[in-house]
C-alpha cells in the first residue's frame, strides 16, 4: 500500500513537471512559476526523509502533493474560472493539509515540551482556530494583492466566505479524525513513528559543525 501511495505521488508530480515544461513550450508562462515552485515544495518530505530522517505519513506525504497539483493543475488548465466550485475544492484540500500539519506540530510539542499539555478536545479546537486563522490570512493577502496589482483573486463577498467556510470544514473533519486517531492510537506511538528524536539528533550534528 505504502509504495502504490509513493507511486502516485511520483506520477502527480511527473504532472507538475509537465506543466511547467508545456508552459515553456506555449510560451504560457504565468503558471510556469507556479508549478516549479509547487514541485519543489512537493519534494520537501522526502528531502526531510532523506537528509534528517524525519518521516511525515506517507498519507500526509500524498495530501501534500494532491493539494499542490490540483492548485497547479486547475491554474494551468483555467478550472479556476470554468469549473464551478474547483476554487473551494482547492481551498478545502489546502485547510485540510494546514489543519493535518498544524496537527502533527501540536502533538510533537505535547510530547516533547513538558511546560505544554493539551487535553484531547483542546488539541481539536486549537487545530480548528489554527486552520481558520490561516485562511483568514489567506483571504488578507488576497485582498491586498487584489489592491495592489488589480487583479481579482477575490471574486467577491460571497465567494470569500465560501472559502472560509470550506476551511472551516476542513479544520472540523480534521479535528474530528485527530481525535479519534489519539483514541485508539497512543500519541507517543505517532510521535515516535515521525522520528523526531532521530531528526533532532541529526539537526544538532549540522549545526555543530
Amino acid at each position: 500500500m505504502e509504495k502504490r501511495l509513493r507511486l502516485i505521488s511520483r506520477m502527480m508530480q511527473a504532472g507538475m513537471a509537465s506543466v511547467a515544461i508545456a508552459g515553456v513550450v506555449t510560451e504560457n508562462l504565468t503558471w510556469v512559476p507556479v508549478a516549479v515552485v509547487s514541485l519543489v515544495v512537493s519534494a520537501v518530505p522526502s528531502l526531510l526523509r532523506r537528509d534528517l530522517h524525519l518521516v511525515l505519513p506517507v498519507e500526509l506525504n500524498l495530501w501534500i502533493v494532491l493539494a499542490l497539483f490540483l492548485h497547479v493543475i486547475g491554474g494551468f488548465s483555467g478550472f479556476y474560472d470554468n469549473l464551478p466550485g474547483w476554487d473551494h475544492l482547492t481551498h478545502a484540500m489546502s485547510s485540510s493539509l494546514i489543519a493535518a500539519l498544524g496537527f502533527v506540530t501540536v502533538v510533537a510539542l505535547d510530547k516533547y515540551v513538558e511546560s505544554i499539555y493539551l487535553p484531547g478536545s483542546f488539541l481539536a479546537f486549537i487545530i480548528v482556530m489554527f486552520t481558520m486563522a490561516m485562511g483568514v490570512s489567506w483571504e488578507v493577502m488576497e485582498y491586498v494583492v487584489d489592491e495592489v496589482t488589480g487583479s481579482n483573486m477575490q471574486y467577491s463577498l460571497s465567494d470569500t466566505m465560501v472559502d472560509l467556510l470550506f476551511d472551516a470544514f476542513a479544520g472540523f473533519l480534521v479535528a474530528a479524525y485527530g481525535a479519534y486517531y489519539l483514541r485508539h492510537t497512543s500519541s507517543d506511538h505517532f510521535v515516535e513513528s515521525l522520528q523526531l528524536v532521530e531528526a533532532k539528533a541529526k539537526i544538532e550534528a549540522v549545526i555543530r559543525r
